[in-house]
């Protein structure tokens, strides 16, 4: 019998496969690898042309997982939502899937709660709130995500919520059973330790009911060392109440944490909860799109100087092609939005030794007829920010893989924090020393943009000043012909 590793999927041709290998690394830049999953790990890279860093989710496409990695693949393709990592570009080769996704800058809900202790109940309130409007939009769209715990929820210094690794992920018709049992042991709902056919969604109410408590307490509610004694906790679903919550908050938590999975709330109905119900008024009451459909035409015309085809820029969009014209969009607007002083999803570090932008006059580099020379900087130049190769990020490790649950007669105390492959990144120094947590060494030099007098501000002066730039370095005006045949083959994985 083949081993999972000497299988491959169908349907892919070498000559195809090569290229789409090579266009990944004409595209990108690997830096390094920043975490490990069961089937996958996720590298930090450097995306040539914008100068800016990205999370790279590498799929190995064995036959044993080729349907839950297309599984993952179409979920990501799916999601567009602020409080979900967005995926940019998917490139797929004869053995690997690469998703290119946003690095989600911050640091893991689960070594910010382990810095601080716990967190008042205010504090956790605006949290958990965007952790369920994420949630709620999955579930909306039939998407379980099955892990959702500490370690895959990202927070950014203003208190920004990202949720990240949907490898677990699957998605559901209104009533469908699930057999697959996965997940972290010490979240893992009642009807995962009995054995049982379950509900997805209410596999992720439990789940939040676990994360909620982690939050406000500092630990896990469930903590046996053995798995026969974590059983009968989460079976009988018996916790400790620490005395200092409040009435609304400690009734929330038990009816997420409803043992019997019929009588378990459903995500809108947690929303209208009182405890978090506090203050709703100020709130936004609408989603803004990360991807958008419509492009800005500021974006566009800037992107034009450099050889893009202003309606290819709309048809990638429009239809969600997540190719190498998506991918750059959504770079360039996250490049616009960080010079105007607006937050944006990913903040280059200076690095005067970044690798170029590639040889125009070597068109496997860069499959596009570009409108400016090779010895020509790179748009991100252009606009005054700085290069980057991406700042340090360490290899986590000493964690328990998540995946789906085995009779393991011993849990070590580490069980608490089980492994997964997000899409991390940590900016900040100051992680607690432990071999668990994602390192970072160095910290994005912020600049700030000074503007003249008489100055064109926002994104047409930006594009002006992209314009005359331009103009400057290039004898003619850049090319408007379409690429040749058989160029821009990046596509992504068809559902």
């Amino acid at each position: 019998m083949a081993t999972p590793s000497d299988e491959e999927s169908p349907g892919s041709s070498p000559l195809s496969s090569t290229f789409e290998e090579e266009s990944f690394q004409s595209q990108y830049r690997v830096l390094r690898t920043i975490g490990h999953g069961s089937n996958a790990k996720v590298q930090l890279a450097h995306h040539r042309l914008t100068d800016t860093p990205v999370a790279v989710k590498v799929l190995r496409k064995k036959r044993k997982w080729y349907q839950p990695l297309m599984s993952e693949v179409d979920i990501m393709m799916t999601i567009n939502h602020p409080n979900i990592i967005s995926l940019f570009q998917v490139i797929e080769t004869e053995k690997r899937i690469y998703l290119v996704m946003e690095l989600a800058e911050g640091q893991q809900l689960y070594q910010y709660i382990r810095k601080v202790g716990h967190l008042l109940e205010d504090e956790a309130r605006g949290i958990f709130r965007q952790i369920i409007a994420g949630v709620s939009y999955c579930h909306d769209l039939g998407i379980v995500h099955r892990d959702l715990k500490p370690d895959n929820i990202m927070l950014d210094r203003n208190g920004n919520v990202k949720i990240i690794d949907f490898g677990l992920g699957t998605q559901v018709k209104p009533g469908q059973r699930l057999s697959r049992h996965c997940g972290a042991y010490s979240f893992g709902a009642p009807e995962l330790f009995l054995g049982r056919l379950y509900d997805g969604p209410k596999i992720d109410i439990w789940t939040l009911g676990v994360v909620l408590y982690f939050m406000v307490v500092g630990k896990v509610p469930f903590g046996a060392v053995t798995i026969p004694e974590l059983r009968r906790q989460v079976v009988a679903g018996k916790y400790a109440v620490p005395s200092g919550l409040s009435e609304e908050l400690r009734d929330l938590l038990s009816l997420l944490m409803t043992v019997n999975p019929r009588f378990r709330p459903t995500v809108a109905e947690v929303m209208t909860h009182p405890w978090l119900r506090v203050d709703v008024e100020a709130l936004p009451n609408h989603c803004e799109e990360m991807v958008p459909s419509l492009p800005d035409p500021a974006i566009v015309e800037a992107m034009e100087h450099i050889g893009f085809q202003a309606q290819d820029i709309k048809d990638s969009l429009h239809q969600r092609k997540f190719n190498q014209t998506m991918a750059s969009y959504c770079l360039f607007q996250g490049q616009a939005l960080q010079k105007h002083g607006c937050p944006t999803r990913a903040q280059p570090a200076p690095n005067p030794g970044v690798t170029p932008f590639p040889s125009l006059e070597d068109p496997t580099a860069f499959p596009l007829e570009q409108g400016r020379r090779g010895s020509e900087p790179a748009l991100g130049t252009l606009l005054g920010g700085p290069s980057t190769n991406g700042q340090q990020a360490g290899q986590r490790g000493g964690r328990h893989a998540t995946g789906p649950m085995q009779r393991t007669p011993i849990l070590d105390p580490a069980h608490q924090r089980p492994r997964s492959a997000p899409c991390i990144y940590s900016p900040s120094s100051s992680c607690e020393n432990t071999g668990d947590n994602i390192s970072s060494q160095g910290a994005a030099a912020e600049g700030k943009s000074v503007h003249s007098r008489g100055q064109h501000r926002g994104l047409k002066g930006w594009t002006r000043r992209v314009g005359n730039d331009l103009m400057r370095l290039c004898c003619c005006f850049p090319s408007r012909k379409k690429p040749r045949r058989g160029q821009n083959r990046v596509y992504a994985a068809e559902k």
